[in-house]
């Protein structure tokens, strides 16, 4: 049965100011988890947030059992229980409805009560509907972006690509309330986040020190949380930001050793146990399928995670300034510029599990190449 305290917590909310009542509504958390862990005892608090924010969302008790993306009989004893505590009301035959109490106890738990940003695409039911005030915004700050670095091998998403991006991690339950770290960000994916003003905060390592500058006077001028740091990944994240993030993001290198680089250094950022959430982007023009396989089988070897989404096509990179100068000298074939954007590559997302412990990096040297293998179609210059 459930504790007296938290039968009782409805009456007592509004009772309860400051440091007292958080510190009911984690005992409360941690009680509703072990209630769940004795029906299912592979609930982690991580799955019981994901669960939660589900329930913040939709009313049709039938769409959130669909939309919490945790085994159906896990959701049937979650909303139990909640019904219990009288943070959830019961409405008609299949409508809930997050009781005052119950909208509490969920931003304590940081559950964001937000609704989402976009809804599904009508047409695919997969991408998230265009948002074009976002995109708006966005585009007027980037149009005054540094012009792309080849040394660093440098190519941007397109505005529209970079919007669904936020909108995807906004449906996953990953922007609201959540402290996100982006590797790399010549994207800038970070500015999109900011603008929606939904996330706790944002920091960024980038390479390119303009980049930095560019990210910090933005961000001081707009009063938003995010901060970008000059950091080469090839040296482990400073101590005071490993293990303490909720998201990271990340387009790595598709070299062997630039891919597992840069997604070992965002899982090492990452919170201890289930819940937390990784995403990166990945080509078929620059990896090929040995290397897919390869790196799954790193990541799904070495780590509590799984993949949750994998989403094809899903980003679009504007044509680079120094494309037709590289791939001119694999063949003359390509030596005529394209008219419209044409690289483009899969997104993924991947989650923890409640025995996941973010590894520890490696430090790499400068005379290891993560830039380019035999599958780049940007050739070093000698």
């Amino acid at each position: 049965m459930l504790g007296r305290k938290e039968r009782l917590f409805a009456q007592w909310c509004g009772c309860v100011e400051g440091k007292s009542i958080l510190l009911l509504q984690v005992i409360a958390m941690q009680e509703v988890l072990q209630h769940l862990q004795r029906r299912s005892s592979s609930l982690a608090a991580g799955d019981l947030r994901r669960m939660l924010q589900a329930l913040s969302r939709e009313q049709d008790i039938w769409q959130a059992a669909g939309a919490c993306e945790r085994p159906f009989p896990q959701f049937v004893a979650l909303i139990e229980t909640l019904c219990e505590l009288g943070y959830l009301s019961k409405k008609d035959g299949r409508t809930l409805e997050v009781t005052p109490a119950g909208r509490v106890a969920f931003e304590r738990w940081g559950v964001a009560l937000s609704p989402p940003l976009s809804t599904p695409c009508p047409h695919c039911a997969i991408g998230p509907a265009p948002l074009p005030e976002l995109q708006k915004h966005f585009t007027q700050i980037a149009q005054h972006r540094p012009p792309v670095a080849q040394e660093f091998e440098q190519g941007f998403l397109t505005a529209d690509s970079v919007i669904r991006r936020v909108a995807w991690l906004d449906r996953c339950g990953d922007l609201a309330q959540k402290e996100l770290v982006l590797l790399g960000d010549d994207d800038l994916l970070s500015i999109a986040l900011a603008l929606t003003g939904r996330p706790a905060k944002i920091v960024v390592f980038e390479i390119d020190a303009r980049l930095v500058d560019f990210l910090n006077e933005h961000a001081r001028r707009a009063g938003w949380p995010l901060t970008a740091y000059q950091h080469d990944l090839r040296q482990p994240l400073p101590h005071e930001f490993l293990e303490r993030f909720d998201v990271f993001v990340t387009d790595p290198l598709e070299t062997v050793e630039g891919f597992l680089l840069f997604v070992e250094q965002g899982l090492s950022a990452l919170k201890p146990g289930a819940g937390q959430a990784g995403y990166f982007g990945l080509t078929k023009i620059e990896a090929a399928p040995e290397k897919w396989r390869l790196f799954e089988q790193k990541l799904l070897g070495q780590n509590a995670l799984f993949i949750s989404d994998v989403v094809r096509d899903f980003g679009f990179y504007e044509n680079w300034a120094y494309l037709v100068e590289t791939t001119s000298q694999q063949s003359v074939v390509f030596s005529q510029a394209p008219d419209r954007p044409w690289y483009r590559s899969t997104f993924f997302r991947i989650e923890t599990l409640r025995d996941f412990q973010p590894p520890r990096c490696r430090s790499l040297g400068e005379e290891v190449d993560i830039y380019y293998d035999h599958d780049s179609i940007i050739k070093p210059r000698r």
